[in-house]
């Protein structure tokens, strides 16, 4: 159950696209330089898993 404080608004996992209640997941934020032509980015995950999966450029295969 949420807390008080916590965001409940649902978010896509940018691995897998199922969706989740952000308190629920890894919100990954980073800032990048002019030089990528991109203000802040923020990234969402199921889990540990699915982010350590999308940095090591894996792929999400259902029912796998």
């Amino acid at each position: 159950m949420p807390k008080e404080g916590d965001v409940t608004t649902p978010r896509q996992c940018n691995f897998c696209g199922n969706s989740l209640a952000e308190y629920r997941g890894v919100l990954e934020t980073k800032s990048s330089t002019a030089i990528d032509g991109e203000a802040n980015q923020e990234l969402f995950f199921c889990n540990y898993e699915h982010q350590a999966d999308f940095h090591a450029g894996k792929t999400h295969t259902p029912y796998a």
